[in-house]
Order: structure tokens, then C-alpha cells, then sequence
């Protein structure tokens, strides 16, 4: 049923496309020769172009899908007057500014032509790309997403949610194992910042302001009884120097890296974090293992609770990741549709003085 609703939605700009091509490409290589002695266009040495009636026809309508598809910008920012759907918009888009490559080789007769129409052909080809490349990552990437990442969150919020990670873990590890012992090494003071997480502050990068972070609500119960409800047993002192240990010196900064003290007292290089043996999913499992090894049975719950907060994190790293290519791909979309655009501008000026 989704395959036939979506097949609804762009069989009409579709067939409008292939018609426009067809229909451009019979007139301009056809009919238009047709009109001249021996079948060719004398005028032109026996070439069509773009001088001619049909090719002004089309060259005309190539123009005009160009600026429609600049419409979809500044029509984002007039959903309020109600000017259709969202989803016809992106269909013709699509399809119309695909369409827009044939016509413009029609309109030219297949031919590049000078230096200017050549650069204008080339953004063309440029822009094209780009919006075939980006709706391919629009269709494959949120899909990968769904199955690989089930502990999604808010892109911008992933930083204030590691740290609230990073604050259950010491208060998880304070109750199985005891107070850290001073030989595992300094910890940035983290607990003061809890409460304003928590009131939707936040403080990535040292910067104190105002957002909503949403699902980084703190659940656990910082309680022995708590702990002990998920499994958690008596471990040796043994244990607890070597998990406080490696915790204090890879896994929180691991979880960490990118945020600083409001004091200006420790911070965590994000560069750090790729000499990291946390860095990969494959290299934190080998990690967590060897970790295992080295404590005992009944560590082990703490052990993989611990690398759970990994794998999220590395999931979150994934996901950011995702979002940056989706963005980076719009901007350089955009930024060479307008060049071709202002381009275009002054190709239609500079043909109109010689009509």
C-alpha cells in the first residue's frame, strides 16, 4: 500500500517530465527542421540551436523550472498561506528539475557551445547530481537509521545526554563498588551541573543556555536496593580499582569529550577521542572484553553496563555523523542552484540583445 501511494504521488509529475522531453526533443530535432529547405536550418550551417523558435520555446521552459525550483525555498517559509503539500512540492521538484537536463541539451542542440554556456552547463550537470545524490541519502540514510540505531536522540542534545550518562555511571559505580579510590585518577566535577540538565540548561562547550533537552531525564534510583533489583553483585576490591580505574581514564572521557567545565578546571579534547580504544564499535567490544577478563564473575553486569553507555555514545556519534551529511549535502545543493540561477539571469539578459 505505501509502494502504491508513493507511485500516486509521482506518476503525474513523472509523466509531465517525460512528456515535456519527449514533446521538446520531437519539436526542436523534428518539426523545426521541417520548416526549412532540404530538411536543416540553413541559417545555422544545418545545426539546430537555441536561436531558433523551438529552441527559444524551450530554452524558455527549462529557465522557468529553474526558478519554480527555487521556489521551494522561500515557499518553507510561507507554510502559513497554505500554497499545497509538502510532498507535491518535493515530487515535482524532483522530477521537473531532473526533466530540466534534457531540455537544456535540447534547447542547445546537444552542444556546450562557449566558455559562459559551457560553465552554465556544467552547474546544471553539477546541480542535478547533487539533488539525485541527496535524494538517495534522503531515502537510504533515515532507513539505516531506523534499523542501527535504536537509541536515537536529539542531534543537538547528544552532548548533555552523554553527560547525564556519565553521571549514572558514577553514581551506579559509587554504589556497587565504593568511592573511587584516589589512585584511578581525577574526574571533572560533574554532579553540580545534574540539576540544571535536568531544568533544561546546558552546558556543552562551557556554554550555559536555555534548551530542552528531551528523554535525558535521569531514572535510576542511586540506591543499593535499586542496584542490587538489576543484578548487581558483591565485588572484590580488586575490581573495584580496576573498573573506577579505567573508567576514570578512557570511558568518561570517551563519554565526554567535547565538553568542558564552566571553571575552565579539566576538559575533553573531542580530538582525543580518536586515538580512543572506545573509537569503533568492533574496538570497544575487543576493549570491554579484555576488561571482563580482568575482573570477575561478578563485576561483569557492571562491566557491561558500562559499555552499554559506550554503544550509545558511538551510536550518537553515528547519528550526528548522518545529520552532518544530510545538511552539508543541502548546502552545497543550494549554494550552486543559486549560482546557476544568477548565471542563468545573465545568460537570458545577453541572448535577449541579440533577438
Amino acid at each position: 500500500m505505501l509502494f502504491i501511494r508513493k507511485m500516486r504521488l509521482h506518476a503525474g509529475p513523472l509523466a509531465l517530465s517525460i512528456a515535456l522531453v519527449l514533446l521538446g526533443g520531437f519539436w526542436q530535432f523534428v518539426l523545426e527542421p521541417a520548416r526549412f529547405d532540404e530538411g536543416v536550418l540553413a541559417s545555422e550551417g544545418g545545426k539546430v540551436s537555441g536561436s531558433t523558435l523551438a529552441g527559444l520555446v524551450i530554452g524558455s521552459l527549462a529557465a522557468g523550472i529553474i526558478f519554480f525550483e527555487m521556489l521551494l525555498w522561500p515557499r518553507k517559509r510561507l507554510r502559513k498561506y497554505k500554497l499545497g503539500r509538502t510532498k507535491y512540492w518535493l515530487a515535482y521538484h524532483l522530477w521537473l528539475g531532473l526533466a530540466c537536463g534534457p531540455l537544456a541539451f535540447i534547447h542547445s542542440g546537444f552542444r556546450f557551445g562557449g566558455t559562459f554556456t559551457t560553465v552554465l552547463m556544467v552547474l546544471l550537470l553539477m546541480v542535478l547530481g547533487s539533488g539525485v545524490f541527496g535524494w538517495l541519502m534522503q531515502v537510504i540514510i533515515p532507513r539505516w537509521m531506523l534499523g542501527n540505531l535504536p537509541q536515537e536522540t536529539i542531534p543537538s542534545q547528544i552532548d548533555d545526554v552523554s553527560l547525564l550518562s556519565a553521571l549514572e555511571n558514577r553514581q551506579m559505580l559509587t554504589v556497587v563498588l565504593g568511592t573511587k579510590p584516589e589512585q584511578a585518577g581525577k574526574m571533572v566535577g560533574l554532579e553540580k551541573h545534574l540539576e540544571t540538565l535536568k531544568s533544561g540548561g546546558s552546558f556543552v562547550d562551557g556554554f550555559s543556555g536555555k534548551q530542552i533537552v528531551v528523554g535525558a531525564v535521569q531514572r535510576r534510583d542511586p540506591q543499593r536496593t535499586a542496584m542490587g533489583q538489576e543484578g548487581f553483585g558483591e565485588c572484590t576490591p580488586a575490581d573495584r580499582m580496576v573498573i573506577w580505574k579505567q573508567y576514570v581514564e578512557v570511558i568518561e572521557p570517551f563519554l565526554l569529550r567535547g565538553f568542558a567545565d564552566l571553571d575552565g578546571a579539566v576538559s575533553f579534547d573531542r580530538g582525543a577521542a580518536k586515538l580512543s580504544p572506545l573509537r569503533t564499535v568492533q574496538r570497544a567490544q575487543g576493549w570491554f572484553s579484555s576488561l571482563q577478563e580482568a575482573c570477575s564473575q561478578e563485576a561483569i553486569p557492571v562491566v557491561e553496563r558500562l559499555q552499554g553507555t559506550v554503544m550509545q555514545r558511538l551510536q550518537f556519534d553515528a547519528q550526528r555523523m548522518a545529520h552532518a551529511w544530510l545538511h552539508r549535502w543541502v548546502a552545497f545543493h543550494a549554494g550552486i542552484s543559486v549560482l546557476l540561477t544568477v548565471l542563468l539571469v545573465v545568460h537570458i539578459i545577453e541572448s535577449l540583445r541579440y533577438i
